[in-house]
């Protein structure tokens, strides 16, 4: 009895598809990485103590706008990447920059804020309604642990 060349063929390609879908496991090629956006809560500012609007305060804080416009919005948003990384580079924790939306800016580029802030690793990013509050560096503090006697 002489074996058909389509057993070979069919083998192979039963055993080349089982080879990528473990190739694709194993690299986490279904693994999810979007970006989850939390919107402010007030239940959380009583848990730590102080709002939003107090933790400002105590910050110096660069404000852009987006208005709409596709040209000068890509502007402001290369502004607001570049201004993230002078922050963490010169790791000043009393800067923060305070991003404007308006009902005119394009979805794309509120994505693209937010993109920015994964991208440059910010530690933190805060949106409230049309507003997008980034403070891209915080100095750790250090805590004293008393000494086992």
């Amino acid at each position: 009895m002489k074996i058909k060349p389509f057993y070979f063929y069919s083998a192979f390609l039963i055993i080349f598809i089982s080879a990528c879908l473990l190739w694709m496991l194993r690299n986490d090629t279904f693994e999810q990485k979007a970006t989850k956006i939390d919107y402010r809560d007030k239940d959380d500012e009583k848990v730590l103590g102080f709002s939003l609007e107090e933790y400002i305060k105590t910050k110096s804080v660069i404000s852009l706008k987006l208005i709409g416009n596709k040209k000068y919005d890509d502007s402001i948003l290369s502004l607001f990447q570049s201004e993230i990384r002078k922050i963490i580079e010169a790791k000043d924790s009393n800067k923060g920059i305070h991003l404007k939306f308006n009902k005119k800016t394009m979805y794309e580029h509120v994505i693209h804020s937010f993109q920015i802030c994964k991208v440059e690793d910010c530690t933190t990013y805060i949106p409230d309604g049309y507003d997008l509050w980034v403070f891209p560096y915080y100095k750790k503090q250090n805590t004293k642990r008393r000494q086992p006697k």
